[in-house]
């Protein structure tokens, strides 16, 4: 059954990598936005901005590997690796905030 499938062409994987991206630079900005305006109303950062990015990296870790991998899985290995890349790093931004401020 699975060896019946075709694998997808790569103007179709290269167009949903370009037409999905808008959607996770969307999710990484809400959540940088969130992680910057976390701390209190002096400027000072510390446990909420913490706080604030280790939910974003688990957001964005957890989004790169449900979307990268549901895309892999798919057999649109470029879309994959694509949101596997900009959501990972954006993971590992988020992780490090939270590392500098906890």
């Amino acid at each position: 059954m699975l060896a019946d499938m075709q694998r997808p062409s790569v103007w179709l994987d290269l167009g949903l990598a370009i037409a999905l991206l808008p959607v996770s630079a969307m999710l990484i900005v809400w959540l940088g936005m969130h992680v910057m305006f976390s701390g209190d109303p002096f400027g000072s950062s510390g446990i909420p901005t913490a706080q604030a990015g280790r939910r974003g990296a688990w957001i964005c870790g957890c989004t790169a590997v449900v979307a990268g991998g549901g895309l892999m899985g798919l057999r649109l290995w470029i879309a994959g690796s694509v949101h596997l890349l900009v959501l990972g790093a954006a993971a590992v931004l988020f992780a490090s905030v939270a590392a500098q401020n906890g």
